[in-house]
């Protein structure tokens, strides 16, 4: 089966499981949007849509200590702009907790815990994204 067959689903048993508390400690934003919508554009359909769930805050440390700390942050400013400006991919936040998305994100929506996560993807829908 190619990748353009394959059909990915999200669960709410996989929602909640990236949701766990202590989880979001080190992920490099940038470079997860960079091969997700690497992987989309493989993908046959028309409109392409990538909800990217976030603490809103890029963290590695390893890349901190040797690139300082803003590399990350620039780092997922850019990919973001490089998607918004190739205009074939949609992209938007769902922020986590208490760290705001909109720094990053055009498009976004902040939810305070796991139990309100379910609402979120119709809250982007009904904001425009």
């Amino acid at each position: 089966m190619s990748a353009p067959d394959v059909v990915e689903t999200l669960t709410a048993r996989h929602a909640a499981a990236m949701l766990t508390p202590g989880l979001l400690k080190e992920n490099i934003d940038g470079e997860a949007i960079a091969w997700a919508s690497a992987r989309l554009r493989q993908r046959a359909e028309r409109r392409k849509f990538l909800i990217v769930p976030s603490d809103g805050a890029p963290v590695d440390d390893s890349t901190l200590s040797e690139n300082g700390e803003s590399y990350l942050h620039h780092h997922l400013a850019e990919r973001i702009r490089q998607i918004e400006a190739a205009g074939d991919i949609r992209i938007a936040a769902i922020g986590i907790g208490q760290h705001p998305v909109d720094s990053y994100y055009g498009d976004g929506v902040m939810i305070g815990s796991p139990p309100g996560s379910w609402r979120a993807p119709w809250r982007l829908s009904s904001s425009g994204c």
